[in-house]
């Protein structure tokens, strides 16, 4: 009454493997862009945070110089640090290079 079917599903690649050869390449290349697009993009940011981090610093003083300041402008300059270490952590800092032994 029912009837059991099957399905087979066949792969068939090229005998000579140049189409894979020429998508392995590819892939390579792709990924090559990819490691210098995500290098350049890392380091932009970290140049990001070292200016904000110096504008930071002369608020800082700024706000500091001035003496007296309102609570509210402390705690705003407390939360702008916040949120700008917030970030740096994010990124992982550079491991300290060694230095060579004489």
């Amino acid at each position: 009454m029912f009837g059991t079917k099957h399905y087979h599903t066949h792969y068939h690649f090229p005998s000579d493997n140049s189409a894979i050869r020429k998508l392995l390449k590819q892939i390579f290349m792709n990924q090559t862009e990819l490691a210098a697009t995500l290098t350049a993009l890392t380091e932009q940011t970290k140049k990001s945070f070292g200016e904000i981090n110096g504008k930071l610093a002369e608020l800082d003083a700024a706000i500091a110089a001035q003496g007296n300041v309102a609570p509210e402008v402390q705690a705003a300059l407390d939360e702008l640090k916040s949120a700008v270490q917030l970030n740096d952590d994010l990124i992982a800092d550079a491991p300290a290079e060694e230095t060579p032994q004489v």
